[in-house]
């Protein structure tokens, strides 16, 4: 019997081809839409390499003095006093304001105050830069990372070639750097062999020691263009005993709560002293302000300055587009279903008059919408396969690459599966309730 109601729906699909088009355009564009966005969003925010700790990490990029700006106003009571008022007043302190400055850290501050927290297994410093250099006459701009040894140890990037460098070569401020294959592309015109070679940068020969794989993230300090000691720079030019060139990455233990280490965090900034000669004048407060991955990916895109509101908005933003891209096509198919269905209301009122009961019937349609649905979800396969190809071929997104979730697609393919068959059975099961002399001479639901 099903195989006769597979063959049944094959025909339904061929004869009605406006419908078959319309609904299977809807599944198909759902799914392909749905994919390109989650794949987009799974190479930047996804737990593969060279971000394979992203759920361990907590950032600090900004690191804040501020001062409160206080008046002290009279504050005037009446009271009575055996019968005759009195005006008692007091002062009372306010703020009226507060100054702040915000600008990355001295690596001297991490360093003493972040780099032994109870929580934190390992942390790491850096900072960006970017040089143009040219090649054969064309300009090549590098995304350049000046970093400590414990970047290769907190960020998992796969070594094709040769090798990172460590702490002595940290140390001793040695002119080595460990390159990206999109730069030993661009800067060699090869991937191969690239190790002992150098790239003068910035005045310098470096010396390339290692290759690694370029991931394509569009967060500069996961997947440089290279990787230098950070011993290379002039660090005597920073801001201040507190301001300078860097960020800071602390990786916690896998599973522990960011918010235990983000409180080590508040607790390590209370003990740097505010009486150094570079801070400026009626600053009395330090904070540095720490956000989990996520929240300063959503940052970057909703710009609040609270990072968790950020990512709250991001994850409704996210949650609307996924109810949008699955509810809209199923009120689609169910209209379509209902129109497809009326007119056929004939056929299902001879099905009847021949013995089919209700349950056949609402099985019949209910297969054909799985089929249909099927075919759309390969359909949207093949469509979200064939542009996240487009956009990492093109560059269209930079140095972000798309990559494809199988998991999501497999969830996505089922629930797209289960709405088909509630579209198809909703309708069904009111028509196999006419009776039949209606069915086959009225065309109503």
């Amino acid at each position: 019997m099903i195989s006769n109601y597979i063959k049944l729906a094959w025909r339904v699909l061929a004869r009605r081809k406006f419908f078959t088009f319309i609904s299977l355009f809807g599944i198909s564009f759902t799914l392909g839409i749905l994919m390109i966005i989650f794949s987009f969003l799974q190479g930047e925010l996804g737990n593969n390499s060279p971000n394979s700790n992203k759920d361990d990490l907590i950032l600090i990029e900004t690191l804040r003095l501020q001062r409160v700006h206080l008046d002290t106003i009279p504050v005037i009571d009446t009271v009575m006093v055996n019968g005759v008022e009195v005006f008692d007043t007091t002062m009372e302190t306010r703020s009226r304001g507060s100054s702040r400055w915000n600008s990355s850290m001295n690596n001297g501050i991490g360093e003493e105050f972040l780099s032994d927290l109870p929580s934190s297994i390992n942390q790491t410093l850096f900072t960006n830069a970017e040089y143009d250099v040219y090649v054969n006459g064309v300009k090549v701009s590098l995304e350049t990372l000046y970093a400590d040894a414990n970047y290769w140890e907190v960020f998992d990037h796969d070594i094709l070639e040769g090798r990172v460098f460590d702490k002595v070569e940290m140390e001793q401020a040695d002119q080595v750097m460990v390159i990206s294959t999109k730069t030993a592309k661009e800067y060699f015109g090869t991937t191969e062999n690239v190790v002992d070679r150098e790239i003068e940068l910035d005045g310098k020969n470096f010396k390339v020691i290692g290759l690694y794989e370029d991931k394509g993230k569009i967060i500069p300090f996961i997947s440089p263009d290279l990787v230098i000691p950070y011993s290379n720079m002039t660090l005597a030019n920073q801001d201040s005993y507190y301001h300078g060139y860097f960020n800071m990455v602390l990786q916690k233990e896998p599973g522990a709560d960011p918010d235990v280490l983000k409180k080590e965090i508040e607790t390590a900034a209370t003990l740097v002293p505010m009486d150094h000669p570079t801070k400026p004048d009626g600053y009395n407060e330090l904070i540095f302000m720490s956000k989990t991955y996520n929240e300063m990916y959503a940052q970057g895109i909703y710009g609040d300055e609270d990072a968790s509101k950020s990512l709250s908005v991001m994850k409704w933003v996210l949650l609307g587009l996924l109810s949008f891209f699955i509810v809209l096509p199923t009120l689609n198919l169910i209209n379509l279903n209902v129109s497809r269905i009326m007119e056929r209301s004939s056929e299902i009122g001879v099905r009847k008059a021949f013995g089919a009961s209700q349950g056949n019937i609402v099985l019949q349609f209910v297969i054909e919408n799985i089929i249909q649905t099927t075919l759309g979800g390969l359909i949207g396969l093949g469509i979200a396969i064939a542009y996240i190809k487009i956009f990492n071929n093109s560059g269209f997104l930079g140095s972000s690459t798309m990559v494809f979730n199988t998991k999501f697609f497999i969830y996505s393919f089922l629930i797209t599966i289960v709405f088909g068959a509630v579209s198809g059975f909703l309708p069904a099961y009111r028509m196999s309730k006419l009776n039949i002399v209606n069915a086959l001479k009225e065309n109503k639901l």
